[in-house]
């Protein structure tokens, strides 16, 4: 009978083989990735496994993990500094925030919602004021370098820029497209965390909902992904346009004096289904196997 432990390593193994495969493709060896698994362990252990809502101390930390209390102390102080990815999502989030806004507030668009050709400089339908809005302390010539960059904004003829895609989404090539893979999965997996180990009264659980079926043919996936394309791209722009009516300048507004990151993720999934190979006694005695 298999054990909880033996559950979670055999969903860990499912989890794991795509971001083997991303890491594999970027150098990164089995030695670099157990130093990040280190890090995290003390991490978690650390943040949410202490007793009565303190810390946890470092003695738990070593009997949870099984890394001696030293190498856990040395994890711990390395843990202070803030870590590269989470510095990048705020990055991403800020550009999208930016390019729904161009979007959405009717300074910068029609009023069927699409984004107006901005002048770069000037206090109004400029792009220097976009940024002041919505781009917090990022300097407007910095992000309007980056949109263009990777494509989602172009220059008009007449001098000025306008958007050309409502999101923003780093080309395959480019180092930023590997971070935000990493926050997609960091997404999912912790709505799915949620729902396993955190739900409760306080705290519902978080929508998570996937559609599949098993008997399609390939030559549907051309049209299957195009309809998710329409379909989905449909769906964010709505919860895009709640999230920006609802959003609040600042923490001070509110009577919780915090700020949450909030939204939805989709995704398209397709994989071949291996055949099953018949059992031999079954081959002789039933003509009706299904290859």
């Amino acid at each position: 009978m298999s054990t909880p432990k033996d559950t979670a390593l055999a969903a860990c193994r499912q989890l794991m083989e795509p971001i083997i495969g991303i890491l594999l493709r970027n150098g990164v060896t089995h030695k670099d990735l157990v130093a990040i698994c280190k890090q995290i362990y003390v991490q978690v252990a650390s943040e949410e496994f202490g007793l009565r809502g303190r810390q946890t101390n470092l003695s738990r930390v070593a009997m949870l993990t099984g890394i001696d209390r030293k190498e856990v102390s040395r994890i711990k102080e390395s843990l202070n500094n803030p870590r590269e990815g989470e510095h990048n999502q705020q990055h991403q989030d800020r550009l999208t925030r930016l390019l729904s806004a161009w979007h959405h507030d009717p300074d910068f668009c029609t009023s069927v919602n699409h984004p107006l050709a901005l002048s770069v400089e000037g206090e109004q339908q400029s792009f220097a004021l976009l940024a002041r809005r919505y781009g917090g302390d990022f300097p407007a010539s910095a992000l309007l370098k980056e949109l263009k960059r990777v494509g989602v904004v172009e220059d008009t003829i007449d001098g000025k820029v306008i958007a050309t895609k409502r999101y923003f989404v780093p080309a395959q090539s480019d180092p930023g497209a590997l971070l935000r893979a990493g926050s997609v999965i960091s997404d999912l997996g912790n709505t799915l965390h949620h729902n396993l180990y955190k739900a409760n009264k306080q705290q519902p659980l978080q929508f998570e909902r996937r559609a599949s079926n098993t008997q399609m043919s390939p030559d549907q996936l051309a049209a299957f992904r195009e309809f998710v394309e329409q379909e989905g791209q449909a769906f964010l722009e709505k919860i895009d346009a709640w999230l920006s009516e609802h959003e609040q300048p600042d923490a001070s507004t509110h009577t919780s004096g915090e700020l949450m990151r909030m939204g939805v993720g989709t995704y398209l999934f397709s994989h071949l289904i291996e055949p099953e190979l018949p059992n031999v006694d079954e081959a002789d005695t039933d003509e009706g196997v299904n290859q």
